[in-house]
C-alpha cells in the first residue's frame, strides 16, 4: 500500500472495526458458558459474564462506524447507490443464508427434508430473518442503508445543535424508555405503554448510525468527553455485576444489561469511539507502515469475517465444561477466539483471490 493510500485511511476507524469483530467472536464463543447453567457462582460463568459484558460495545460501534463513513458521502443517484451499497449486502445475505441453512438442516439436524421442501423453508426463513442467528445484522444495515439517500441530506442540513437534539431524543426513546419498560416488565410483567414515546424516526439502530456521524464530524468539549469516558469505563465494570444480580433475581441469565440498547452498552460504545478518535493522530504517528498495512487488511476483512466466523466456530472451537477451572476456561477461550479469528481471516483472504467468489460471498469486500 502506498503512502498516499495509507494516508487516506482513518486508522482509528480501522482499529474500532478490528476490536468490534474480535468482540463479536468473543460474544458468540462465551455465550454457551452463560446459558448452559443457572449456577452463577461457577468460575466459567463469571469469566463468560465478564467477557460478554466487556464486548457489548461491538454491535453499537459497528453501526456507528457505518454511519460515520457512509453519511459523509453524497448520493447523486439512488439507483447507483443501491447498486454500489445495497446489492453487495443482499447477495451475501442470500448466499450465507443458504450456506448456513444447508449446514444446519442437513449436518446439524441430519434432516431428510427434500429439495423442494428445503427451498420453501429456506425462502420463508430468508424473508422473515430466521435463517441464522448473526445474519440479522445484514437485515438491519440494509434497512438503514435504504434510508441513506434521504438521511444523508438530513444530517448535512442539520447544525450541530440539531443533531444533538436528535441524539438526545433518540436516547430518551430508544434507551431510557426501553430500559425503564424492561425494568417494569420484570417487576410487574407489563411493559410501559406511553404512545407519545413511539416515534419511529427516533427508534432502533438509526440512532447509532447518526450518533456515529455526529461523533466523527464534531468535537465535544473536553469536560463532556471526560465525563462520557469515565461513565463508559464505569459501565465496563458495572455490566457484569448488574447482570449477576438481575440473573440471580430471575433464576436464569437475564440480558437486561447485555442489550444493544442498554444504557451500559451505549455508554461503553461511545467511550471507546471517543477514546480512539482522540488517539488517532498519536496512533498514526507511532505506527509504522507495515503495521498499518496489517491493520488495514484486517479491517477490510472484518465484514467477511463476521459472515464466516460462526461456520468456522462449529468446526474448530473446543467445548468448555461448566465446572472448568479458571485456567482451563481462560486457555480454552483464548484458543477458541484466536483460532476462529485467524482461520476466518485466512479463509477470507484465500477466497478473495477469486473476484467472483468475493462478490458472491462478501459483496466485493475483504
Amino acid at each position: 500500500m502506498s503512502n498516499a493510500v495509507a494516508s487516506r485511511r482513518i486508522i482509528y476507524i480501522d482499529i474500532l472495526r478490528i476490536l468490534s469483530i474480535v468482540a463479536v467472536i468473543v460474544l458468540h464463543i462465551t455465550a454457551p458458558l452463560l446459558t448452559r447453567t443457572n449456577d452463577f457462582s461457577t468460575t466459567s460463568w463469571w469469566i463468560g459474564n465478564v467477557l460478554n459484558s466487556v464486548c457489548r460495545f461491538a454491535v453499537p460501534v459497528f453501526f456507528m462506524i457505518s454511519g460515520a463513513m457512509i453519511l459523509r458521502t453524497e448520493v447523486k443517484s439512488i439507483a447507483e447507490f443501491y447498486k454500489k451499497r445495497i446489492l453487495p449486502l443482499l447477495v451475501p445475505l442470500v448466499a450465507w443464508s443458504l450456506i448456513y441453512g444447508l449446514y444446519f438442516q442437513y449436518v446439524i439436524l441430519k434432516s431428510k427434508l427434500g429439495a423442494w421442501e428445503f427451498i420453501l423453508d429456506f425462502g420463508y426463513k430468508l424473508l422473515t430473518d430466521r435463517n441464522y442467528v448473526h445474519l440479522w445484522f445484514l437485515y438491519s444495515i440494509i434497512a438503514i442503508y435504504m434510508t441513506v439517500p434521504l438521511i444523508s441530506k438530513f444530517v448535512k442540513s442539520c447544525s450541530e445543535k440539531d443533531l444533538r437534539y436528535y441524539i438526545l431524543l433518540w436516547f430518551l426513546v430508544s434507551v431510557v424508555y426501553q430500559f425503564a419498560s424492561q425494568i417494569k416488565f420484570r417487576l410487574t410483567e407489563q411493559y410501559l405503554d406511553f404512545p407519545s414515546f413511539n416515534i419511529p424516526f427516533f427508534e432502533e439502530y438509526l440512532g447509532y448510525f447518526i450518533l456515529g456521524y455526529y461523533l466523527f464530524h464534531f468535537e465535544l468539549t473536553p469536560k463532556f468527553k471526560h465525563v462520557l469516558f469515565n461513565i463508559g469505563i464505569a459501565s465496563f465494570f458495572l455490566t457484569p455485576v448488574l447482570t449477576y444480580f438481575v440473573s440471580m433475581q430471575k433464576g436464569t441469565l437475564d440480558e437486561l444489561f447485555y442489550g444493544n440498547y442498554s444504557i451500559t452498552s451505549l455508554l461503553t460504545a461511545v467511550a471507546l469511539f471517543l477514546y480512539f478518535k482522540d488517539k488517532d493522530a498519536s496512533i498514526s504517528r507511532r505506527t509504522n507502515d507495515k503495521i498499518k498495512i496489517i491493520i488495514r487488511a484486517v479491517s477490510a476483512a472484518s465484514f467477511s469475517i463476521y459472515l464466516i466466523h460462526l461456520l468456522i466456530e462449529m468446526f474448530v472451537a473446543k467445548e468448555i465444561q461448566v465446572d472448568a477451572s479458571f485456567l482451563q476456561t481462560t486457555v480454552s477461550l483464548l484458543y477458541n477466539v484466536t483460532t476462529v479469528f485467524l482461520i476466518s481471516f485466512v479463509i477470507v483472504k484465500v477466497l478473495n483471490l477469486n473476484r467472483w467468489v468475493t462478490q458472491l460471498l462478501f459483496g466485493g469486500r475483504g
